[in-house]
C-alpha cells in the first residue's frame, strides 16, 4: 500500500497498522484472529482520537476490514475492499493459503515470503520493501493469519452493513471480479469498478488508478454536489474510465477483459 498511500493522504489522514506478527508489528501471545485483527484496529483509531474512519483492506485483509464494518458500524463511515472476498471458496486461493499454513508450520517463512513479495512488487526496491517486512514476521501469526481467513465467511451477514462500500478489483482477476460481484450483490450500498489491463495487486501494480477511484469515491460521498444528479455521476464515471477505472454497469457491456 506504500505506494498508493501518499495519494490518499493527499485529502485524507491516513492510518496504517501492521497485523500482529507481521511487518514491524509485535507478535503477542494471543491466537491470531480476524475478529482480534478488528478489536486492533479499533484500539489504534481510540489511542489516535479517531471517532470514525474509513476502513480499507486488500487481498485477504479485507475479511477484517468487512468484519470490522459488521462488528463496529458506529466506527467507519465506509469500507474500501481490493480485491476481496466474504469467504475463500475457490480451489486455487485456499491451496495458496493452506499452502502459507503449512510452510509456516514447518517455518519455512522464506518459501512463503519470497512469492508473495515478488507477485506484489513492481520493482526491485518494492520487492526488498516487501520481502524485508515479511521476514521480520513472526511464522507463528503467519499460519494462524492463514488458518482464520480459510475458515472466515461474512456471506450471510453482509446485509448488516449499512455504511457504503467501494469495491475495487483488477478486470483481468476473475475469480476475484466473480468474488467482488457477489459482495455488490449483497451489499445494501456499494459500488463496484474493475480497473482496465490489472489483475489482483492493485496497489502496487495499479496505484494511480486504485488511488484515483477511491478518491473519486469518496468525494462522491463527501463533497455536496459532486454527484447528486445522474449526469454529475456519469461525468465522474467517464473521468474513471479515460483513467482505465470501469464501472460495473460499462463493464456489464461486455467482458471486463477485453474493455
Amino acid at each position: 500500500m506504500a505506494v498508493t498511500l501518499p495519494e490518499l493522504a493527499q485529502d485524507q489522514r491516513v492510518v496504517t497498522s501492521d497485523v500482529r506478527g507481521h511487518g514491524h508489528s509485535k507478535a503477542g501471545d494471543v491466537r491470531l484472529t480476524v475478529p482480534l485483527i478488528v478489536e486492533d484496529i479499533k484500539q489504534v483509531m481510540d489511542r489516535l482520537d479517531v471517532e470514525e474512519g474509513y476502513v480499507l483492506g486488500y487481498s485477504v485483509g479485507c475479511m477484517p476490514a468487512l468484519e470490522a464494518l459488521i462488528t463496529h458500524p458506529d466506527r467507519f463511515t465506509g469500507g474500501i475492499i481490493l480485491s476481496g472476498a466474504a469467504e475463500l471458496r475457490d480451489t486455487r486461493n485456499r491451496g495458496l493459503m493452506r499452502a502459507a499454513s503449512i510452510g509456516n508450520r514447518l517455518r519455512a517463512k522464506e518459501a512463503v515470503v519470497l512469492p508473495i513479495a515478488l507477485g506484489n512488487a513492481d520493482s526491485r526496491t518494492t520487492f526488498h520493501v516487501l520481502h524485508n517486512e515479511g521476514m521480520e514476521g513472526n511464522a507463528a501469526r503467519f499460519k494462524e493469519y492463514s488458518d482464520s481467513c480459510i475458515g472466515y465467511s461474512c456471506i450471510d451477514r453482509l446485509r448488516a452493513i449499512a455504511a457504503p462500500v467501494l469495491l475495487l478489483c483488477g478486470a483481468d482477476d476473475p475469480q476475484f471480479v466473480q468474488y467482488a460481484r457477489e459482495l455488490h450483490e449483497h451489499l445494501a450500498v456499494s459500488e463496484l469498478y474493475l480497473v482496465r489491463g490489472a489483475r489482483h495487486q492493485l496497489p502496487t501494480k495499479a496505484p494511480d488508478k486504485t488511488a484515483a477511484a477511491i478518491r473519486t469515491w469518496i468525494a462522491k460521498l463527501e463533497v455536496q454536489g459532486n454527484a447528486d444528479s445522474f449526469f454529475e455521476r456519469e461525468a465522474l464515471d467517464h473521468e474513471l474510465l479515460e483513467m482505465g477505472v470501469l464501472s460495473e454497469r460499462q463493464a456489464a457491456f461486455g467482458n471486463p477483459q477485453d474493455l
